[in-house]
């Protein structure tokens, strides 16, 4: 099987994010997508073994940020190659707050969500968000994850639905 035909579904670029005890914490992510407008509700899918998981369970809410072509390729980096147990990761992107949850400011977009249901697979969690509140940040195209891969030349963490290790 050529794992690689995988990279021709179209994806985003986001970050989720949550609290965890009072502190912003998140994650990027790839996979966020609208399942349905009246009432509008979002779904993400987040990897069993990323803390922000826990943390959306805990809280019962999350944001989407929506990051555009000209978002610092460090945002991805510091959501999506550290762990939000061991690293503020908002300590190097100051969050700004809508509807009491944090969004980075440097998206072109923000999704606020409350969780009204999810689905377990054997390593993540796909959780509807019913959207709260949303709004444009800034005019910029939202980031594919064929960009972030072909013109900022990123890799997938380990966690991503997408990662291919060595050999595959």
């Amino acid at each position: 099987m050529n794992k690689s035909a995988l990279y021709q579904l179209s994806y985003g670029v986001y970050v989720v994010s949550t609290w965890d005890k009072g502190r912003a914490t998140g994650c990027t992510a790839n996979s966020a997508m609208q399942i349905t407008s009246s009432p509008a509700t979002v779904a993400v899918s987040i990897n069993h073994d990323n803390y922000t998981n826990q943390c959306i369970q805990d809280t019962g809410k999350f944001a989407v940020s929506v990051l555009g072509e000209h978002t610092d390729p460090g945002v991805i980096g510091t959501f999506g190659f550290y762990s939000g147990k061991d690293t503020n990761k908002f300590d190097k992107v100051e969050p700004v707050i809508k509807s009491f949850l944090p969004v980075v400011p440097d998206a072109c977009g923000y999704i606020v969500c409350e969780v009204i249901d999810k689905l377990e697979t054997s390593s993540h969690t796909v959780f509807l968000g019913k959207v709260v509140d949303a709004d444009v940040l800034k005019q910029d195209t939202p980031m594919t994850y064929a960009y972030y891969h072909n013109v900022i030349k990123g890799k997938s963490p380990k966690n991503a639905p997408t990662y291919q290790g060595e050999g595959e």
